[in-house]
C-alpha cells in the first residue's frame, strides 16, 4: 500500500555519514583546481580546454551536492543542532571556491589573472567555438566584462559579501524568526503564536475577526523593530548601489536585469503593462466584497475564502491526478513527475520542525530534483504539487545540457511550474459540476494571480522607488511613507488599507535578499499563461516548441528563444494579451454569479 506520508531520501546527493569526507575532498579539489589553473594558456589545444572544463563541471557539482545537502537537511530540520553544522561547513568553503571561479571567469572573459597569460580574442574565438551550447554562455560572459572589476577587487566584494553581507541577511533571518506574534480576535483571550508560518494560516480564515487579528499580529512585531530592520535594508541598499556605481551599471535594477539575461527595456514593459492593469484585479476586489456581503474589503479580507471546496485527496489520489493531468498533455511531463516520487525525492507532508510552504531544488544534472510540499489534501494542494513538479520537470528536460548552462534564467525558471499549475486548474475547472465549487475555485485562481502578478510588481516598484529615496538620505519613515503610496495605487478604491499594512515592506525577504528578485514572478506567470493559450489554440502541434523552451536552459538568450515560437517579450501587446485569460475568468465568475 502507497504511503501517505513521504520524506526524501538525500542520499542521492551524499550520504550523512561521509558529510565530513566530502568537506575535506571538496577542499582538495579547489586546490588542485586552482594549482592547474595557472597551467592554462591561450594557445591550448582544443582537447586541454575541453579537460578543463570537463574538470571544472565536475568541481561544480561537488560545490553544489555539500550546499544543496546542508539547505535540504535543514529544510525538514530546521532546529537540528546538524543543520546549524551542515550550513556553517558549506559556507565555509565559499571563500575558497568563489576565489577559484573568479579566476576562472576572469579568464574566460580576457581580463588580466595574475600568473596566467591573457586570453586574446583571437583564441577565445577559437576555443568557445568547440561546444556549441556552449557559445552563449561564453558571448554573455564577455558582455559582463563591461560590468566587471579586477580580479582582486571582485575578490574583496566576494569576500565582504560572505563575510559581512551575508552575516546582515543572517542577522534580519535571526531577528524576525525570534519574533512571537500575540494574537487576540476579538472576544477572545490572547494567544501567543511563535511561528509566522503558524500565525498566516489564518489570513485565509472564514472569520473576519480572525484575518484582521492575524494582520495585527504579524505586523507589531516590525513596527517595534522597525528601526532595525530599516539600519540592515539601509546597508543592504547602499551596497548595492555602490555596486551599481563601480560596475557602470545604469540603474540599480540593471544588475538584476543583466543577471537575468532580460534588457531593462522589457523589464520596463512588463513593469508599465502591469500597472495598467491593476483595474482588473481591483473589479475583482469589488466583486469579492459583494459576494463577501461586506461593503468594501479591508486590505485584511483580500485573501477570505469564497465558499469552501468539498473535494478532499489522499496523497496517493492526488498524486494520480497530477500524473494524470500530465500524461494527457505529454509524456515528457508524466515520466518527469513520476521518476521524482519514483526516486523518493519527494517530501509531502507538514510536521512540526519543518519549514512551512513548498519549493524544488535542482542539485545538478546527475541528480533528479527534489520537492517540497506541505500537502493538506485540498485543491490547492493539488495545484501546488502540480506547480512544484513542473519546476522538477523543467530541469529533467535541460538535464543534458551542460551544468553550467542547464539551470534557466531567472524569467524563465517559472514557465513549467506555472504552466503545469494551468494544466491542472483546467482539469479541476472542467471536472467541477457544483456551481458553488467552481465559483470558489475561480476566485481562488484570481487571488493566486492577483499574489503573483500585481502584489510582485509593486514590490518592484517600491523597491525602485526606495532605492532612489535612500541615496538621498531616507529613513525608515519615508520608506513607509512610500510603502503606503504604493500600496494606494495598486489598489485604487477597491479596498481600505489600515495603517499597519505601512510595515509590510519590511517583511518580505526577497527585498533584503534578493533585490528586484519579484518580477521573476509575473514575467513567469504571465509568459506561461501566453504559452497555454498558444497551446489550447494551437492543440498538440505547440508542445515540441515548449519542450524546446524547457529544453534550452540559459543556453540561448530568452528573447531570442521565445521569438522562436512567435513571442514577442518587448511587446505591450504580447503582455496584455495575457491579461485577457485573467479577464475570461473574471467574466466567467461574473457570470455564475
Amino acid at each position: 500500500m502507497e504511503k501517505q506520508d513521504i520524506r526524501w531520501d538525500l542520499n542521492d546527493i551524499l550520504n550523512a555519514d561521509d558529510f565530513d569526507r566530502n568537506h575535506k575532498d571538496l577542499i582538495q579539489m579547489i586546490k588542485k583546481a586552482s594549482a592547474n589553473f595557472y597551467k592554462l594558456f591561450p594557445d591550448m589545444s582544443e582537447k586541454e580546454f575541453k579537460g578543463f572544463l570537463r574538470s571544472y563541471e565536475k568541481l561544480l557539482e561537488k560545490y553544489s551536492r555539500l550546499g544543496n545537502f546542508a539547505f535540504l537537511y535543514g529544510a525538514t530540520h530546521i532546529n537540528d543542532n546538524k543543520t546549524f553544522y551542515y550550513r556553517a561547513k558549506a559556507s565555509e568553503i565559499s571563500n575558497l571556491y568563489n576565489d577559484y571561479a573568479l579566476n576562472v571567469t576572469h579568464f574566460l572573459m580576457g581580463e588580466n589573472v595574475k600568473g596566467v597569460k591573457r586570453l586574446d580574442k583571437k583564441n577565445a574565438k577559437r576555443l568557445f567555438a568547440i561546444i556549441p551550447q556552449l557559445e552563449y554562455f561564453f558571448k554573455h560572459l564577455q558582455e559582463a566584462k563591461k560590468y566587471t572589476l579586477s580580479f582582486q577587487e571582485e575578490r574583496i566584494i566576494a569576500r565582504k559579501n560572505t563575510n559581512l553581507k551575508s552575516p546582515l541577511l543572517q542577522l534580519y533571518s535571526m531577528i524576525t524568526n525570534d519574533f512571537k506574534y500575540h494574537f487576540k480576535p476579538k472576544g477572545k483571550k490572547t494567544r501567543i503564536i511563535k511561528t509566522l508560518g503558524e500565525l498566516t494560516l489564518n489570513v485565509r480564515s472564514s472569520d473576519p475577526e480572525m484575518r484582521k487579528a492575524t494582520y495585527k499580529a504579524l505586523f507589531k512585531p516590525y513596527k517595534e523593530n522597525i528601526n532595525k530592520i530599516f539600519a540592515i535594508y539601509q546597508a543592504i541598499s547602499k551596497d548595492w548601489d555602490d555596486n551599481v556605481i563601480l560596475k557602470k551599471y545604469s540603474c540599480p535594477i540593471s544588475i538584476r536585469n543583466f543577471s537575468n539575461d532580460i534588457d531593462d527595456k522589457t523589464v520596463g514593459t512588463l513593469m508599465e503593462v502591469c500597472s495598467n492593469n491593476k483595474q482588473i484585479f481591483q473589479k475583482y476586489f469589488k466583486l469579492k466584497a459583494k459576494v463577501l456581503k461586506v461593503k468594501k474589503l479591508s486590505r485584511y479580507d483580500i485573501y477570505a475564502p469564497v465558499g469552501h471546496h468539498t473535494k478532499k485527496y489522499t496523497l496517493k489520489e492526488a498524486k494520480k491526478k497530477v500524473l494524470n493531468v500530465f500524461d494527457d498533455f505529454a509524456s515528457g511531463f508524466c515520466n518527469g513527475g513520476k521518476s521524482i516520487f519514483d526516486a523518493n525525492h519527494v517530501d509531502s507532508n507538514p510536521r512540526e520542525n519543518k519549514r512551512s510552504g513548498a519549493f524544488c531544488a535542482t542539485v545538478s544534472t546527475k541528480v533528479t530534483p527534489y520537492v517540497l510540499l506541505n500537502f493538506n489534501g485540498n485543491a490547492d494542494a493539488l495545484m501546488t504539487m502540480a506547480h512544484e513538479l513542473g519546476h522538477g520537470i523543467h530541469s529533467l528536460y535541460s538535464n543534458k545540457l551542460s551544468l553550467l548552462v542547464s539551470h534557466s534564467p531567472l524569467p524563465l525558471a517559472e514557465t513549467a511550474s506555472t504552466f503545469s499549475e494551468m494544466l491542472m486548474f483546467d482539469r479541476l475547472l472542467s471536472e467541477i459540476k457544483d456551481k458553488k465549487e467552481k465559483i470558489t475555485l475561480l476566485f481562488e485562481k484570481l487571488g493566486s494571480s492577483y499574489a503573483t502578478i500585481m502584489r510582485q510588481n509593486y514590490f518592484v516598484k517600491f523597491e525602485i522607488a526606495a532605492h532612489n529615496l535612500l541615496q538621498k538620505g531616507a529613513t525608515a519613515e519615508d520608506l513607509c511613507k512610500i510603502y503606503m503610496e504604493n500600496l494606494k495605487e495598486q489598489f485604487g478604491n477597491s479596498i481600505t488599507i489600515p495603517s499597519e499594512f505601512r510595515y509590510e515592506w519590511s517583511y518580505i525577504p526577497h527585498i533584503f535578499n534578493t533585490p528586484f528578485y519579484c518580477y521573476a514572478y509575473n514575467f513567469g506567470e504571465l509568459l506561461s499563461m501566453a504559452l497555454y493559450s498558444l497551446y489550447k489554440e494551437k492543440g498538440r502541434s505547440f508542445i515540441p516548441k515548449i519542450e524546446k523552451i524547457l529544453s534550452s536552459g540559459s543556453s540561448v538568450k530568452p528573447d531570442e528563444l521565445l521569438k522562436e515560437v512567435g513571442i514577442d517579450i518587448n511587446s505591450k501587446r504580447f503582455w496584455q494579451g495575457s491579461f485577457k485569460i485573467i479577464e475570461n475568468w473574471l467574466d466567467q465568475v461574473e457570470e455564475l454569479l
